[in-house]
């Protein structure tokens, strides 16, 4: 089989970095349903490597990626709005979205405090599982089902839409893995409804709304 995808990287890069570049091929692996290489390589090598690169190519397809400057400040927080019978009116809350954190908008939290699983168990029947439940529901239109301790388990389209939104929500600095077309959003013992519980909610009505509004249209055109 071809190699189609395969990333060259400076192996003395800091640890850190090279992990994110790790996890971002495995990412995109799963995004594509096949195999990505990851090449850790010496200084002299990949410029070696760049070099033949170029000569092979004129610098035909080729194209440098600089970064995008994103905002550091979490997004102002939406107000509150209440059905008749005091519960939170999630479908209401969440009509416009601001740019996801992956385009360089604001992320939904900040990165001092961001929204991290708990892996204290909850019963299903929970007051916290059911209302963040109920607000993915009313959001997104998407089934969910309480998962392992501390997650929720939301069934996705297909498991390129579960990584795309797990990539997307990790970037609003809340918690999120996927595995297969299942994608899990924290649900924690500790949740407060306007802290913890609208944050899951909210991140995974916007990135739901950028899928089915950007990505999944652009992949049924790329279809016909």
């Amino acid at each position: 089989m071809a190699i189609r995808l395969l990333f060259a990287v400076d192996g003395s890069l800091p640890a850190e970095t090279l992990n994110s570049c790790f996890d971002l091929s495995q990412s995109l692996a799963t995004v594509v349903g096949e195999p990505v290489y990851l090449a850790s390589l010496d200084a002299d090598t990949l410029d070696d490597l760049r070099a033949w690169v170029l000569l092979k190519t004129e610098g035909q397809g080729l194209e440098g990626m600089e970064p995008k400057a994103v905002s550091a400040a979490p997004m102002s927080a939406a107000p509150f709005v209440y059905l008749e019978d005091g519960r939170p009116d999630w479908g209401t809350m969440w009509q416009g979205f601001c740019d996801l954190a992956l385009y360089g908008g604001p992320p939904h939290r900040g990165p001092d405090d961001p929204v991290e699983a708990d892996a204290d168990p909850l019963p299903a029947d929970a007051d916290i599982v059911s209302e963040i439940r109920r607000g993915v529901w009313e959001t997104t239109g998407l089934f969910s089902e309480p998962g392992p301790a501390g997650w929720l388990a939301i069934t996705c389209h297909n498991k390129r839409m579960a990584a795309w939104m797990c990539a997307a929500i990790i970037l609003e600095n809340v918690d999120a893995r996927c595995e297969d077309e299942i994608l899990y959003v924290p649900a924690g013992a500790g949740f407060e409804l306007k802290n913890q519980i609208k944050s899951v909610i909210t991140v995974t009505a916007k990135v739901n709304h950028y899928w089915q509004a950007h990505i999944a249209e652009q992949e049924a055109l790329a279809s016909e």
